[in-house]
């Protein structure tokens, strides 16, 4: 039996809609998969969103997303994640894996308000300084009227105030799947192996799925946990980056509760109507954080699914 993996939230669009494309129920795919090709390739188009919890920032947006997943004996590729199963039996399976922390991806996308401090803040920034008097070019200087960027090159002159940038980290560790009557589960314990952040997580997830013929609907509760080095390494703000707004932060360790609702219809052969939206509640140690301005993180993904044979 071929057991399709949960995918794991953080990986914003393509494991999510893998997971809906490619079958998320081995249960119920099990002897039409042993005549599958170890590959699946797909495509899907539509609307995609997640917001990005940072001060400042543009939410991330994906209309484009590539299923790409090759599943052998004993090792696979599932969109970004490599492994090899360690143990299999009719209904767990045990396999180490190699995967990537996507908190790095918020980082692309502070190309507004890249100081990680807000509107508010910036203006009484601007205040304090003196900045509502004249102004060059006569008449009052207008803070309401400025931009994110506009507002830091007044406040910051000749001082770089963009929030340093962080690196991907490659994490390596074990998973375990579960598949059951009453729903499935998934394990996973990651540290991180490129030196990156040196940090530890570990996700637990609970699936139940409800199929009919053509379709299949789908709930998932899930915590992630985020050891204190990860997440100061993401959402901290060390000594030698704070300024006037955006004190020095050390977090502790977080623990985020996810759900997801997925939907996915056969149309035909290849094409298929697919869904996604994901609610991620973010920890006190995350959300406390100078640089971060929302508790939530949601994700949404509506599109078609064309599926390649």
């Amino acid at each position: 039996m071929r057991f399709v993996k949960l995918s794991r939230h953080t990986r914003l669009f393509t494991c999510v809609t893998a997971a809906l494309c490619s079958g998320m129920t081995a249960l119920a795919n099990a002897q039409a998969e042993q005549e599958q090709s170890p590959w699946t390739l797909g495509v899907a188009l539509g609307h995609g969103e997640r917001d990005n919890p940072f001060v400042g920032s543009d939410d991330i947006r994906q209309n484009l997303v590539l299923d790409v997943a090759w599943y052998g004996e004993r090792w696979f590729f599932d969109n970004g994640d490599f492994g090899v199963t360690l143990s299999e039996q009719p209904q767990h399976s045990l396999n180490a894996v190699l995967t990537f922390d996507n908190e790095r991806n918020y980082y692309s996308s502070l190309s507004n308000g890249s100081s990680g401090i807000d509107l508010l803040s910036l203006r009484e920034l601007a205040m304090d300084q003196g900045f509502m008097g004249p102004s060059i070019a006569g008449g009052e200087q207008n803070l309401d009227a400025l931009s994110q960027s506009e507002l830091e090159e007044l406040v910051f002159v000749d001082v770089d105030s963009s929030l340093p940038e962080r690196d991907f980290a490659a994490s390596a560790g074990l998973e375990w799947l579960s598949l059951n009557a009453w729903g499935d589960v998934q394990a996973q314990w990651l540290q991180d192996v490129s030196g990156t952040h040196k940090g530890q997580s570990a996700w637990l997830a609970w699936s139940y799925p409800w199929l009919t013929q053509n379709s299949e609907l789908s709930l998932t509760l899930g915590m992630e946990w985020k050891s204190r080095e990860l997440v100061n390494y993401y959402y901290g703000v060390r000594e030698s980056e704070q300024l006037k707004g955006r004190p020095a932060y050390t977090p502790g360790s977080a623990m985020n509760g996810v759900l997801r609702v997925a939907y996915a219809r056969r149309l035909n052969e290849h094409w298929r109507l697919v869904g996604v939206a994901e609610h991620e509640r973010l920890d006190s140690a995350i959300r406390h954080s100078p640089v971060v301005d929302r508790r939530h993180v949601n994700t949404l993904f509506l599109g078609l699914y064309y599926q390649f044979r």
